[in-house]
């Protein structure tokens, strides 16, 4: 067979036994795929190429032999030759040989109907499977965005000063974790003073600072590490890892007198020590 002639034989067989089989609606189709069958597997005798034909089509009945004795026609090939079997098909188009019904249509083979069956079911599986995992990450998503609520890191107050340790108060070595060299600022009635940890061992990191009322302060020549008093609150802030000390403290009845006085309107203060400087920041009504 020629080239074109496989290539016309391929599509034709798709038609007759491929997943979407259409040849049973085009009997010139189906005989044409017998013709061509045929020219693929010639016989010897008229007889085989009439069992090709039944085979072909599939039918329940029996098939009928062909008269080998017949008479070669002007243009057609003796019997026995290579074309032999175009003969019986055209035998089979003109009435003289076997003529399947015009809607019998050979159907796909079980391995094919069953390999056709698995492929749409994969691909609808696939399907569920994408569908499933998009909904599940979107769901995901959708938790950790609820899940994990923004907190505002700044609460927006102003900041009203910088301070710098220009301070000349002596801390007495000792009293609230202060040594010799520890930074002091001052700020309206308030000291803070560089520490090694909080009041009463609560401060843990480095970089602690301590505020304290000014006039609560003891003195240096008269301060007794073994006993002293202090009357009002102490606020302490450690740094720890990268986030800086602070200390916040409210304005009540214990704040100094020159502190109210200077921010009649305050109700809170925060101090940010960052190692060197200290930040003031106002909350006010």
């Amino acid at each position: 067979m020629s080239t074109a002639a496989e290539d016309e034989l391929r599509v034709l067989r798709a038609r007759a036994y491929g997943p979407t089989a259409d040849i049973e609606n085009d009997p010139a189709a189906l005989r044409r795929l017998q013709q061509l069958e045929a020219m693929r597997h010639p016989s010897p005798d008229a007889r085989d190429a009439g069992v090709a034909v039944a085979e072909a089509v599939r039918q329940p009945e029996p098939v009928l032999p062909v008269d080998s004795g017949r008479d070669v026609r002007p243009g057609r090939s003796a019997p026995g030759s290579g074309d032999d079997a175009l003969d019986v098909f055209d035998g089979v188009a003109t009435g003289t040989g076997v003529e399947p019904p015009a809607q019998a249509a050979p159907k796909a083979e079980p391995a094919e109907r069953l390999a056709a069956w698995f492929s749409v079911r994969t691909t609808r599986i696939l399907w569920v499977v994408a569908i499933v995992a998009a909904a599940a990450v979107s769901a995901a998503i959708t938790f950790a965005l609820v899940k994990i609520s923004p907190v505002a890191v700044s609460s927006g107050a102003p900041q009203i000063a910088t301070l710098e340790p220009t301070s000349a108060r002596e801390i007495p070595a000792g009293w609230m974790g202060a040594g010799p060299s520890s930074a002091v600022f001052d700020f309206y009635g308030l000291t803070l003073m560089e520490t090694t940890g909080g009041y009463g061992g609560g401060g843990v990191g480095s970089e602690c600072f301590t505020v304290a009322r000014t006039d609560q302060l003891p003195k240096a020549e008269e301060f007794d590490s073994s006993g002293w008093s202090y009357d009002g609150p102490i606020y302490t802030g450690c740094a720890v890892g990268t986030f800086p000390a602070t200390v916040e403290l409210p304005f009540d009845s214990s704040s100094p007198k020159e502190l109210s006085e200077r921010f009649p309107s305050g109700t809170a203060l925060q101090f940010v020590y960052d190692g060197e400087r200290v930040g003031v920041f106002l909350d006010s009504e």
